[in-house]
């Protein structure tokens, strides 16, 4: 390809984005809008102070009452009895301990609506149960009874119904189980709707990635309902809140390494339906604000909605469910919740996940029986199985190389024999090529089937919460970029050494020359952003490719010798309206 071909799809390009971005919109309309949705609307007990929440104040926080407290050797989570929601999460561990003391992973301590296993007990023509939709819940005492000594339990009885609501940690790490029963202490039968959410704040800069890495905070919505996961952005909520009917494995709000996930489980028997997951992205901007703003920002929505119950006088019904708050380690998702709700979709591996998972059962092969215990050899490792896993297809990639070098000679005297006729030019090539049994576009094809598994490995090792504060080498953290830049310095040093032995076949030399020195400069700008592991992976798959291509160049099988310049002008002749003799096509 010529410089003004490059030039052509350069311009074709920016006129594409820019029709998309600044001509399209005027006629369809921008998909920028704002979004519109209907206003809360809470009944509220006398004497409960609601949260006085504004995008362009300050909060006005209320006493949060009596506080509870639920350690276990994984985390330390924190409760009020106002609203009887989690103010805090605290994961326990080295892994997780940041600058600030250990990870919380409550983005909303403050305020009451937005506080995660928060409970309602009214919906549409379900709200004679519960006069209220917030109110003042009482914290029991803990009995002497030694599983007691760690629950949380708050009750609240108005002389028409009473409810209790229990809070204990599970036998499973990150989990808590949380039991709520409804009791119809009236005279005739009432109604009630009871949904549990969980909730999340991140602000724009926040969700943001940069060159090629995405946000570890970038936040996910999604819901699970039998074998159908749905998953959605901020983006997706312009028109309002989703549902998902039959969400009997979860509601999940996550971001990359970490999750919030609650999970349905079997009542008493009086609950025949599974309930509905509802998940929102609700934009929280201040007067004048655009959405897009960096400091504008989103609270997000994922509830589990029961179907509306009817209870007799002195009846009563029991919901359960498991809370999954916690890194996304693979072991434990897939035991949470008994494994029934299989969480392990919550790592969301994108369109490669069934390569990606293969990657991920090696990856984690390696570290806990060859390597005891280090990810970074474990990647090394990895890199080296499918560099020899691949190694058919790189080889004939390489042949093909070697073979358009040793015509290189043959392919100049063309360009300068044919400058002024491309189509001359290019069909005495296509006979250099068939007479040296040399196939130019062979070598694409090992390339793209190559793709699945750099795009599985990139997302792998970009989503892996092992990653997270793992030390290896002089990197303090592998799922953060080198704060030394060592690494991206590395991987463009080697990658202009691997454009130095395996030069660009087809380019004039201005062309070569600036392959040569702009593809390394731009992983090197992208390695300053992307994990490190990435850049462990990238850096050893570049050394092995060196030595890959020094290896193959002696041990490759001669071709026959080229044939003379000269040959080939037959077809050019042809091309021009005068036949060569003895020319073929």
């Amino acid at each position: 390809m010529d410089r003004s071909s490059i030039l052509r799809w350069v311009v074709i390009f920016a006129a594409i984005v820019l029709i998309w971005k600044v001509v399209l919109p005027k006629f369809t309309g921008s998909s920028d809008k704002g979004q519109v949705l209907p206003q809360e609307v809470y009944v509220n007990a006398p004497g409960f102070a609601p949260d006085i929440v504004d995008p362009g104040a300050s909060l006005e926080k209320p006493d949060d009452g009596e506080i509870c407290t639920i350690k276990s050797d994984r985390f330390e989570a924190t409760f009020a009895s106002r609203g009887a929601g989690l103010m805090h999460l605290r994961l326990q561990g080295a892994q997780y301990m940041g600058p600030d003391g250990p990870f919380d992973l409550s983005t909303t301590p403050d305020i009451e609506r937005w506080r995660s296993l928060r409970t309602l007990f009214r919906g549409p023509n379900a709200d004679d149960q519960v006069q209220y939709d917030r109110f003042p819940w009482k914290l029991e005492p803990r009995s002497a009874n030694e599983a007691d000594q760690q629950s949380c339990t708050f009750s609240y009885d108005d002389g028409t119904v009473r409810i209790v609501k229990a809070i204990t940690p599970s036998v499973r790490p990150f989990e808590l189980d949380v039991t709520t029963t409804v009791t119809n202490l009236a005279t005739t039968p009432k109604k009630h709707r009871f949904s549990i959410g969980a909730y999340a704040f991140r602000r724009n800069h926040e969700i943001k990635g940069s060159l090629g890495r995405v946000s570890p905070f970038q936040t996910e919505l999604s819901c699970a309902a039998g074998s159908e996961v749905v998953r959605k952005s901020k983006d997706d909520f312009k028109a309002g809140s989703i549902t998902v009917a039959g969400a009997d494995r979860y509601a999940a709000v996550t971001s990359h390494y970490f999750a919030q996930a609650i999970m349905p489980e079997p009542g008493d028997g009086a609950i025949a339906e599974t309930p509905t997951c509802e998940i929102l992205a609700e934009e929280w901007l201040a007067a004048g604000q655009a959405h897009d703003a960096d400091d504008a920002a989103a609270v997000y929505h994922a509830k589990l909605v029961y179907p509306t119950q009817e209870l007799a006088s002195q009846a009563s019904v029991t919901y359960r469910q498991s809370a999954f708050f916690g890194p996304k380690e693979r072991d434990v998702l897939a035991n949470a919740g008994g494994g029934h709700s299989k969480l392990g979709d919550l790592i969301n591996l994108g369109f490669f996940s069934p390569v990606a998972k293969f990657l991920v059962g090696v990856l984690v092969f390696f570290h806990d029986k060859i390597t005891f215990g280090n990810w970074g050899i474990a990647i090394i490792l990895m890199t080296i199985c499918l560099r020899i896993l691949l190694f058919p297809l790189t080889f004939k990639s390489i042949k093909v190389t070697i073979g358009m070098r040793r015509l290189k000679p043959e392919v100049d005297a063309l360009n300068e024999k044919f400058k002024d006729d491309p189509q001359a030019k290019n069909l005495a090539m296509m006979e250099l090529w068939k007479k040296n049994g040399v196939n130019p576009f062979g070598g694409c094809l090992p390339q793209l089937v190559q793709m699945p598994v750099w795009f599985a490995m990139y997302t792998t090792l970009q989503t892996a919460v092992e990653m997270y504060h793992t030390r290896f080498l002089w990197f303090t953290d592998l799922s953060a970029p080198d704060k030394f830049y060592i690494l991206p310095f590395l991987l463009g040093v080697f990658m202009i050494i691997q454009q130095r032995i395996v030069p660009q076949q087809g380019m004039d030399p201005v062309q070569q020359k600036m392959m040569m020195y702009m593809m390394p400069a731009v992983f090197t700008v992208m390695m300053l952003f992307l994990p490190a592991a990435l850049g462990v992976y990238m850096l050893t798959n570049s050394i092995l490719g060196i030595t890959q291509q020094l290896v193959v160049e002696r041990i490759a099988p001669s071709s026959k010798g080229p044939t003379s310049p000269t040959k080939p002008t037959s077809i050019a002749k042809q091309a021009n309206g005068k036949p060569g003799k003895g020319s073929q096509i």
